[in-house]
């Protein structure tokens, strides 16, 4: 039976992807930035965000400034002690994969839970389940981006130049409340996050199709090849090229 455990984790520049059975995780940021990809999706989690991994969900993630990350590995219909009538949330909250960001007294539980079991490992029992009904017992921060209607438009618009101001305008916003907000909820600035959209989506067309590089770097927004391997092998630590004869 899969057991709870909760630690912190730290990491490297070196990729790694695998996937947790019979487990979800939970990944809350603590110091410097994990760069996490799903099969559909992706982002950062940094202090203030935590990314929720559903059983069986294969996931590839790297640290460039070596972060450290609080950890929960949990079985999504085990209660934990205190927490039994709380189940069927537990199993909502762990049923499917994303980034989340979060409130501030959640931010600042995490930090203070992060040097509890530091200095008293011991105590990782009785803090797994409070840290996990601070997300049961109260929202996460409330989002303020269209995020379905954002990505939505970059996938169909990618190809094209797009700047700040064609970002805040699908989402209601002026560029300065955009770029704050993507900050906030996002971790990055706003042509951070149309980057990692772009390969993020070159990397899915490289795994599972046969399109030359040089036309999956026009869909996907790059106005050269080089500028596109460029980009690539700095934020997946590989080329188009190594990548595509590697597979996945």
């Amino acid at each position: 039976m899969p057991t709870t455990r909760l630690d912190i984790h730290h990491y490297s520049d070196a990729a790694n992807a695998h996937a947790h059975a019979h487990q979800a995780q939970l990944v809350f940021g603590l110091h410097g930035t994990l760069e996490l990809e799903f099969k559909d999706d992706g982002g950062q989690v940094q202090a203030g965000r935590v990314a929720i991994i559903a059983p069986n969900d294969r996931h590839a993630f790297f640290s460039r400034d070596q972060g450290n990350c609080l950890v929960l590995d949990i079985a999504p219909d085990a209660p934990l002690p205190g927490l039994e009538g709380q189940r069927d949330s537990q199993l909502r909250l762990l049923d499917h994969t994303s980034l989340q960001p979060l409130n501030p007294a959640q931010t600042q539980l995490i930090s203070s839970l992060a040097g509890l079991i530091s200095s008293q490992p011991w105590l990782a029992d009785n803090s797994a389940a409070l840290l996990l009904n601070s997300l049961l017992g109260q929202p996460t921060a409330e989002r303020r981006l269209p995020l379905a209607r954002l990505n939505t438009f970059i996938e169909t618009q990618m190809a094209r130049p797009l700047g700040v101001e064609d970002l805040a305008r699908v989402c209601g916003l002026s560029a300065s409340r955009f770029n704050y907000w993507c900050q906030r909820e996002l971790g990055c600035s706003p042509l951070a996050y149309l980057r990692q959209r772009r390969l993020q989506r070159a990397r899915q067309l490289l795994a599972h199709g046969c399109l030359p590089i040089s036309e999956i770097a026009a869909r996907c927004g790059y106005s050269s090849q080089s500028a596109f391997t460029q980009a690539f092998s700095r934020r997946w630590q590989l080329s188009p090229s190594a990548l595509r004869k590697g597979g996945d």
